[in-house]
């Protein structure tokens, strides 16, 4: 089809036209609405025997007996469940397209082929709409992890086992798309709109035409009655 054809079915079929595009704006306004971004921290809590610390060289981040005791802690807390899971062990939670939700877990230094537990460390991922949401479920899941360790903690053992939060991952960030995106966006919106559209008017239009000739071939005059 020429442009002038194109242009001339979207004029005919303009309420074609006009409802693909009421559709796109509405879609891009719920987009636009949830483009606030979100909250996320990535919170790690390394654990050692308790003479020890996360600086301590050779420490016991290695140990076996100290990794396995820091993933029944993480079973504890965060539970057996399917994650989502990347080519990059230190891929974002809110990768996914998530925007509410919360993972607890060993370090895990493999990839989507299969985890890699070589670390006592627990890993707090957390993606929520507001900093306040992260805030009180990144407090709430610190205290449950103490909780664990304390009810773990071998009885009798001659050394107890330690846990450190690293500070700088106690920070909470906002991902947000830039200007740029957003434009990037809109006006991807606008192009699959306006490309919709003129499918549509065109579509309508051949459906109505061709109902128009089947009308007025079946209304005609047949060849014996002439």
């Amino acid at each position: 089809m020429t442009l002038r054809g194109l242009l001339g079915a979207m004029r005919r079929r303009w309420y074609a036209v006009v409802a693909i595009l009421a559709v796109t704006a509405g879609l891009t306004a719920l987009l636009a609405a949830s483009a606030d971004g979100v909250f996320t921290t990535r919170t790690a809590v390394s654990f050692t025997y308790g003479y020890e610390t996360p600086l301590t060289p050779a420490n016991s981040l290695v140990d076996e007996d100290v990794i396995a005791f820091a993933g029944a802690v993480a079973a504890d807390v965060g539970g057996v469940r399917e994650v989502v899971r990347y080519s990059a062990a230190d891929a974002p939670y809110y990768g996914a397209g998530l925007r509410e939700g919360m993972f607890v877990g060993l370090l895990d230094h493999g990839s989507q082929w299969g985890p890699s537990y070589g670390v006592a460390v627990i890993v707090v991922q957390l993606v929520g709409p507001t900093k306040d949401w992260v805030e009180t479920r990144q407090r709430d899941a610190l205290a449950r992890i103490a909780e664990s360790v304390a009810a773990h903690q071998p009885q009798g053992a001659e050394v107890d086992i330690a846990t450190h939060i690293d500070p700088l991952s106690l920070r909470i960030e906002q991902i947000a798309p830039n200007r740029l995106s957003q434009l990037a966006a809109f006006a991807a919106m606008t192009a699959a709109g306006v490309l919709a559209a003129a499918a549509a008017a065109v579509g309508t239009d051949r459906v109505l035409a061709r109902g128009h000739e089947t009308r007025a071939a079946g209304g005609g005059p047949r060849e014996e009655d002439t």
